[in-house]
């Protein structure tokens, strides 16, 4: 069986001449049927942009797809009908995005703007519709959601307009969700009960999930599977238990290195955190070979010289690192994902 969604060799450039921004460059993942698809990765690394190209929403100027495929259940999506995508977005395939407060409308109550696509998806009366959106809300566990469906945006606090935002994204009983930085400035709380319900409502509905997040905690607790990305390329990819306890490339132990850790004596007794040196390239200056060879302790002549394509290591577990074997091997010490959710 096909997945429900593959990505494959994905390239996506922003802008034109000398100023070309090489956004994305060969990204390749796929999600299956009720699995959690996590991407990780330093702000800048690309995930946003696949995902809306994903969805057929990647503003065109300033971007440009040149080459690639999006497949959702083996239909190819680039070059498609744009009334096909229209169609399929909201139907089959959702996304939430990271700021809740701009993607709703100020304008409308919440309850319209979820009943809005009942109305014209569904043929609905504006009463059935309105009587859904309550439902929807209260499937999100919004309090009292026939009073908060004729309220405003900006009366919900951030962590209810995130759950209004999972509501409408759920209306029409999509199979793929893509969650881009669902928890983003919510507090530690709230971001477990974010997280707890989108994991909850993917197994109630059997439905495949993207999460698109920096945070190696969240992560750990939800993902199956994850892809690490760098400069716009997948670096790493494997289950999340294999993950966290052997990395197989240095810029994903570096990633693990740099969370605070209560079973670390030095991160106990107050000492700094072990950063990854340097910054993220500029995406119109990708360094030859390796991109990470200029912020990467372990960089010989060969990460200079060569670009590492995404290595098998066994088991599903693939890395973009010349190294691979050696850095695995020497994972044996990493904390599991439990160790890291506790911490």
């Amino acid at each position: 069986m096909a997945a429900l969604l593959e990505v494959e060799d994905l390239r996506v450039e922003f802008g034109r001449g000398p100023e070309t921004a090489s956004v994305l460059n060969g990204v390749g993942y796929h999600v299956d049927e009720g699995e959690t698809l996590a991407v990780l990765g330093e702000s800048g690394s690309g995930k946003s942009v696949t995902a809306q190209t994903v969805m057929g929403i990647l503003d065109a100027p300033p971007g440009r797809i040149i080459g690639g495929s999006v497949r959702f259940r083996g239909e190819e999506l680039l070059g498609a009908d744009p009334e096909r995508r229209r169609l399929l977005r909201g139907e089959s395939m959702a996304m939430i995005f990271q700021d809740a407060l701009s993607a709703l409308n100020p304008v409308y109550t919440v309850g319209f703007q979820i009943a809005e696509q009942f109305r014209f998806r569904r043929g609905m009366s504006r009463k059935d519709a309105t009587a859904r959106a309550v439902e929807m809300l209260d499937q999100v566990r919004i309090p009292n959601a026939k009073q908060r469906v004729k309220e405003y945006p900006h009366q919900f606090s951030g962590g209810m307009r995130q759950r209004a935002m999972i509501a409408m994204s759920l209306a029409l009983d999509p199979e793929l969700l893509i969650a881009d930085e669902p928890t983003t400035a919510l507090d530690v709380t709230v971001q477990a009960q974010i997280m707890d319900l989108l994991d909850e409502l993917r197994r109630e509905r059997g439905m495949g999930l993207v999460l698109i997040t920096h945070d190696l905690g969240v992560v750990a607790e939800v993902a199956d599977r994850i892809a690490v990305m760098y400069a716009g390329r997948i670096v790493e990819h494997t289950d999340a238990e294999t993950l966290y306890a052997r990395p197989g490339h240095p810029y994903t132990r570096g990633l693990m290195d740099s969370v605070p850790r209560v079973d670390d004596p030095g991160h106990a007794a107050g000492a700094p955190l072990r950063p990854i040196p340097g910054l993220p390239p500029s995406l119109a200056a990708i360094p030859n070979g390796c991109p990470f060879h200029p912020r990467c302790a372990y960089a010989q002549d060969v990460c200079v010289d060569d670009v590492p394509p995404l290595r098998e290591l066994g088991d599903g577990h693939q890395a973009a690192c010349h190294f691979a074997e050696r850095f695995v091997a020497e994972g044996t010490d990493r904390p599991t994902t439990h160790e890291v959710v506790s911490g």
